[in-house]
């Protein structure tokens, strides 16, 4: 086993280098939140879209649609910059939303009748917390 000696200068500038390292690495990954919350809203808004501005559904998905492809091909681009399973936390989230939404907010609402906006607006923002979620450090470690 070999010994390595450092001097003190040398030490310092290793300890800043990887400071440095650190602050770089944080800076390329800023990009992941505002793909979480442009997420959130496109969600939120595909919502309130159908149920409240009453637009056909299929309208609505289609813009959704095109919305979400768009901001996962910029995503996939970036993938090597992401948080480790950053990408798979996301998608997992989305599909959570999307079931949430489509199999248990949607009818259930719609069969006790509720007509005004606020339930509407309730059930989505808990809908959207799978992908809120993401914003927290332990999803994106």
């Amino acid at each position: 086993m070999t010994d390595l000696h450092f001097s003190v200068d040398d030490a310092i500038a290793r300890m800043a280098a990887g400071e440095e390292i650190a602050v770089k690495a944080h800076r390329a990954t800023r990009w992941f939140k505002w793909f979480v919350f442009l997420q959130a809203a496109f969600a939120l808004a595909f919502t309130l879209s159908i149920d409240v501005a009453t637009v056909p559904y299929w309208n609505a998905f289609a813009l959704w649609l095109l919305a979400t492809l768009s901001l996962w091909s910029t995503a996939s681009l970036h993938r090597r910059s992401a948080p480790r399973n950053g990408l798979r936390n996301m998608g997992t989230a989305v599909a959570t939303w999307f079931a949430l939404y489509t199999l248990m907010f949607d009818p259930a609402l719609q069969l006790v009748g509720a007509s005004s906006p606020w339930w509407w607006v309730l059930a989505g923002v808990i809908a959207i917390s799978p992908i809120l979620a993401c914003f927290s450090a332990s999803s994106r470690k």
